[in-house]
């Protein structure tokens, strides 16, 4: 995480547990309205707007397809490998 998106984060904590209204925050710590503002949504479309949140990004599946003289095997995220090996060693055969 960059440092400003840090230091950020930490000062909408701050505005969040202090129960000021946003420019009676903004005066007391010397910040601008308008970029509080900003940073705010900012935060809020990355998902950062709570320090320490942590989100689990894992590669999306992907669907595979095989194709072998003229015949076409299409698989989905999940299949079942032992369906599959059984379809693999039938082709094999034919």
């Amino acid at each position: 995480m960059s440092e400003v998106i840090s230091q950020w984060s930490a000062n909408i904590a701050d505005w969040n547990r202090s129960g000021l209204s946003i420019a009676a925050w903004c005066r007391k710590n010397s910040e601008g309205y308008h970029r509080f503002l900003y940073w705010r949504q900012r935060l809020k479309e990355l998902g950062q707007s709570k320090p320490g949140k942590f989100v689990e990004l894992r590669p999306a599946p992907t669907p595979i397809s095989l194709e072998c003289n003229g015949i076409y095997v299409h698989v989905t995220p999940g299949f079942d490998a032992r369906l599959l090996e059984d379809i693999l060693m039938l082709l094999k055969r034919r």
